[in-house]
Protein backbone atom coordinates (compact mmCIF):
# COMPACT_ATOMS: atom_id res chain seq x y z
CA UNK A 1 0.00 0.00 0.00
CA UNK A 2 1.19 3.50 -0.79
CA UNK A 3 2.16 5.91 1.96
CA UNK A 4 0.94 8.96 0.02
CA UNK A 5 -0.57 11.60 2.24
CA UNK A 6 -2.19 14.66 0.73
CA UNK A 7 -2.17 17.82 2.82
CA UNK A 8 -3.61 21.30 2.48
CA UNK A 9 -2.75 24.12 4.89
CA UNK A 10 -1.16 21.54 7.16
CA UNK A 11 -4.25 19.33 7.32
CA UNK A 12 -4.49 15.75 6.09
CA UNK A 13 -6.94 15.69 3.18
CA UNK A 14 -5.98 12.25 1.88
CA UNK A 15 -9.49 10.86 2.26
CA UNK A 16 -10.99 13.85 0.41
CA UNK A 17 -8.59 13.45 -2.51
CA UNK A 18 -9.14 9.67 -2.68
CA UNK A 19 -12.90 10.14 -2.74
CA UNK A 20 -12.60 12.72 -5.52
CA UNK A 21 -10.38 10.38 -7.54
CA UNK A 22 -12.90 7.56 -7.15
CA UNK A 23 -15.82 9.79 -8.11
CA UNK A 24 -14.06 11.26 -11.16
CA UNK A 25 -13.20 7.76 -12.34
CA UNK A 26 -16.87 6.82 -12.00
CA UNK A 27 -17.87 9.79 -14.18
CA UNK A 28 -15.35 8.73 -16.84
CA UNK A 29 -16.50 5.13 -16.52
CA UNK A 30 -20.13 6.07 -17.08
CA UNK A 31 -19.44 8.43 -19.98
CA UNK A 32 -17.38 5.90 -21.93
CA UNK A 33 -19.03 2.70 -20.66
CA UNK A 34 -15.72 1.36 -19.34
CA UNK A 35 -14.77 -0.87 -16.47
CA UNK A 36 -13.55 0.92 -13.37
CA UNK A 37 -9.92 -0.24 -13.90
CA UNK A 38 -9.95 0.94 -17.54
CA UNK A 39 -11.37 4.33 -16.60
CA UNK A 40 -8.85 4.58 -13.76
CA UNK A 41 -5.94 4.01 -16.14
CA UNK A 42 -7.18 6.76 -18.44
CA UNK A 43 -7.45 9.17 -15.54
CA UNK A 44 -4.15 8.19 -13.90
CA UNK A 45 -2.30 8.94 -17.15
CA UNK A 46 -3.79 12.43 -17.48
CA UNK A 47 -2.50 15.89 -16.67
CA UNK A 48 -5.74 16.48 -14.79
CA UNK A 49 -4.82 13.71 -12.35
CA UNK A 50 -1.35 15.22 -11.89
CA UNK A 51 -2.94 18.59 -11.22
CA UNK A 52 -5.36 17.06 -8.72
CA UNK A 53 -2.42 15.70 -6.75
CA UNK A 54 -0.98 19.21 -6.38
CA UNK A 55 -3.21 20.06 -3.46
CA UNK A 56 -2.18 23.69 -3.16
CA UNK A 57 -4.29 24.53 -6.23
CA UNK A 58 -7.44 23.23 -4.42
CA UNK A 59 -8.76 21.35 -7.46
CA UNK A 60 -9.57 18.54 -5.02
CA UNK A 61 -12.18 20.84 -3.43
CA UNK A 62 -14.18 21.10 -6.66
CA UNK A 63 -16.95 18.68 -7.59
CA UNK A 64 -16.10 15.39 -9.28
CA UNK A 65 -18.07 16.54 -12.31
CA UNK A 66 -15.96 19.71 -12.59
CA UNK A 67 -12.74 17.71 -12.37
CA UNK A 68 -14.05 15.22 -14.93
CA UNK A 69 -14.92 18.11 -17.26
CA UNK A 70 -11.29 19.28 -16.99
CA UNK A 71 -10.24 15.75 -17.92
CA UNK A 72 -12.60 15.68 -20.92
CA UNK A 73 -11.32 19.10 -22.07
CA UNK A 74 -7.77 17.80 -21.84
CA UNK A 75 -8.73 14.76 -23.91
CA UNK A 76 -10.28 16.95 -26.64
CA UNK A 77 -7.13 19.09 -26.81
CA UNK A 78 -4.96 15.98 -27.15
CA UNK A 79 -7.12 14.67 -30.00
CA UNK A 80 -6.92 18.05 -31.75
CA UNK A 81 -3.12 18.01 -31.48
CA UNK A 82 -3.00 14.51 -32.97
CA UNK A 83 -5.20 15.57 -35.90
CA UNK A 84 -2.91 18.50 -36.69
CA UNK A 85 0.13 16.24 -37.03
Amino acid sequence: MSDVIYTFNGKDITMNVCIQIRDVIKVIQNKYDLTFPDAAMLFYCSETYKTLQQTENALWAESAEYIADRYFEEEVKQKEKQEVK
